[in-house]
């Protein structure tokens, strides 16, 4: 992971959907906890393993800072440049893949928090064309887990591992992270083993995962971002998300 000083745009507050204006790249991003809820409530990772992770959409690094905690080797990239990892239209996740390098990615891990719309199953079906080692985890709505058309494409012919549901709220705030803002959104961690691990029931992330997965150290990732104004909401229903 090549290490850089964290850049995070102007942010918004977040209500109980989103949808990112044009250009923006759909940047939310995740509060370093809830990454290391899932290292540690879902996964059962007690210490650091030498099991590799690729993020593919690691922002300003909000998500792969803390990976880095769990994981002997991180590669962090993405579309954008907003100061963190590797950037560039040669890191567009879903570009299309010639032949010569179709082959499976070398990483264990494929971990992210990817954009909203219809990208979260592409960037899911692209995670399973790469074919990490181990497995695929991705952190998303918890609405997201519902439709006829993602069911009969993507839950039913691959069922999930084990979905790490968090009963605080992940607050998600456009273009950074605020450690005090609030959501009307529910998320999850929705988690597929390739290394032939028995699925799993069903995991809840217990109240108070923000206080005990958060570090000093966090704040550097933080900025602080325009409040909400009386100029009505902020965001439009995104309908299916």
């Amino acid at each position: 992971m090549r290490e850089a000083g964290p850049r995070v745009a102007n942010a918004r507050a977040v209500m109980a959907s989103r949808v990112a204006p044009k250009g923006d790249g759909d940047y939310y991003a995740t509060p370093p906890w809830a990454t290391r809820a899932l290292c540690v409530d879902v996964l059962g990772i007690g210490e650091r393993r030498a099991w590799s992770v690729w993020e593919p959409a690691c922002g300003a690094g909000h998500m792969a800072v803390p990976l880095a905690e769990y994981f002997g080797q991180v590669l962090a990239s993405d579309l954008y440049d907003r100061g963190f990892g590797l950037t560039g239209p040669e890191w567009d996740f879903l570009r299309p893949l010639p032949e010569a390098d179709a082959a499976p990615c070398g990483h264990d891990w494929i971990i992210t928090n990817p954009p909203y719309g219809d990208l979260p199953q592409r960037f899911v079906e692209r995670a399973f064309e790469l074919a990490p080692r181990v497995g695929i985890a991705v952190f998303v709505q918890l609405r997201w887990l519902e439709t006829i058309q993602r069911g009969r494409e993507l839950f039913l012919p691959r069922p999930p591992h084990v979905i790490g549901i968090f009963c605080d709220r992940v607050p998600l705030v456009r273009g950074g992270w605020d450690p005090e803002a609030s959501t009307a959104t529910a998320y999850c961690w929705v988690v597929w083993r390739l290394d032939g691990a028995a699925p799993r029931p069903p995991v809840w992330i217990a109240p108070g995962a923000p206080q005990r997965h958060s570090r000093l150290g966090d704040l550097a990732l933080a900025r602080s971002v325009t409040p909400a104004t009386d100029a009505g909401p902020l965001f439009e229903e995104a309908g299916d998300a």
